[in-house]
């Protein structure tokens, strides 16, 4: 199994559970069979978008508790809470998360109080990533994630018995994406460099994702050998590979690496890989993401009437997403864009307005972009004089 899960050979390995369940679980005793599906349920619970089934995995989640010796509300209630962290990042990928998810932010914050000064420390620890997740994709707010987080990690003493993985380790780089994500970029690149410097296992929880938050980091700070370094190392193999969303992944920050330094026609090759890997796995947060790069591009390329196609036609596609509130600021930054694009047809100044709407979107959208929006600007300002 864990061969499996290291390959990303998903079908594979929910056929194998399936068939160890039916073959050799019954043989076991009750610790061998209490550990077989708690496993299980750890594989089942990562598994990628395109191939989670969230029936088998309550199935297996179920069977550890009646294997589990002395089950006691403490298991069920972890049980509960992992699978609801699971499906609020989940539903993120859906074209209406916030209708899919089914949870709302009273229900999480009425479930705090009821763990208030419980010893439930799994569960209190995935419900405070369960709010971090929603303040995440449902309800952007970085401080509100900062703050639930550092109640999870006052938690790590109590629950790093639980983790195949070092919980410091990765709740230090929890926090690092959270000050990251709230433009806190030196110290996020702080840890960062503390944290890989020391070694980061590839079985780390989060993996890809931590290595493309250092990546972006670095480009920012304009240490491009650094993150071209670990580009080729981590992300282009998925890309070799095609691995779903760890390939868009990677082939996105090549975009964003290329795009900051000039390398337009690199820059060109990824977007399109990009693209073509998410039409298959598609992924709307991403989607949404390769439609901005794609709109940065031809801008620095000075196709500026392409460059305005576009930004009219993805205001248009975010409009029938009917989540206007999700994407306000996509919609903000597209007709940042088009303003931009219609003051250097006109050879006017830069509006006050426009260029307020321009520092509070470069602010938002670093953790993303880097300085792509920043060149957007400097370059208008240019075309402009």
């Amino acid at each position: 199994l864990q061969f499996l899960k290291r390959k990303n050979l998903f079908h594979l390995l929910r056929h194998e559970m399936l068939f160890q369940d039916k073959k050799f679980a019954a043989k076991k005793n009750n610790a061998e069979q209490e550990a077989f599906y708690l496993s299980c349920f750890h594989y089942l619970i990562d598994f990628p978008y395109k191939y989670y089934d969230k029936k088998l995995t309550n199935t297996f989640g179920q069977k550890y508790l009646e294997y589990k010796n002395n089950c006691s509300e403490s298991d069920k209630l972890y049980i509960k809470f992992h699978t609801l962290f699971s499906d609020i990042n989940r539903m993120a990928a859906r074209k209406n998360p916030r209708k899919s998810s089914g949870i709302n932010l009273p229900e999480l914050l009425k479930y705090e109080k009821e763990l208030e000064n419980s010893k439930h420390y799994l569960a209190a620890y995935y419900l405070y990533r369960s709010i971090c997740s929603y303040y995440t994709f449902y309800d952007k707010h970085p401080e509100k994630i900062i703050e639930y987080l550092q109640k999870a990690i006052r938690l790590k003493d109590k629950i790093a018995f639980f983790f195949p993985v070092d919980i410091h380790v990765f709740l230090q780089l929890l926090y690092a994406d959270a000050l990251f994500n709230n433009s806190q970029v030196k110290d996020a690149e702080t840890i960062y460099n503390a944290v890989f410097n020391s070694g980061v296992n590839e079985n780390m929880y989060g993996y890809y994702y931590h290595c493309e938050q250092y990546i972006l980091v670095s480009i920012i700070q304009k240490k491009y050998e650094q993150a071209q370094t670990l580009l080729d190392k981590v992300f282009q193999p998925c890309i070799d590979n095609k691995l779903d969303i760890y390939a868009t992944r990677g082939a996105m920050s090549y975009v964003k690496l290329y795009l900051s330094n000039g390398e337009l026609k690199k820059a060109s090759n990824y977007l399109n890989t990009a693209k073509a890997i998410n039409e298959k796995t598609f992924y709307l947060p991403f989607d949404v993401q390769l439609r901005v790069l794609e709109n940065i591009y031809f801008f620095l390329k000075k196709d500026y009437d392409f460059s305005f196609q576009l930004a009219t036609r993805n205001m248009k596609f975010l409009k029938a997403q009917e989540q206007d509130d999700i994407f306000k600021n996509y919609m903000l930054l597209w007709r940042m864009i088009i303003g931009m694009i219609n003051s250097m047809n006109k050879g006017n100044k830069l509006s006050a307005e426009l260029v307020k709407d321009y520092e509070y979107l470069n602010k938002r959208y670093t953790n993303l972009y880097c300085d792509l929006l920043e060149q957007l600007y400097l370059q208008a300002v240019k075309e402009i004089r």
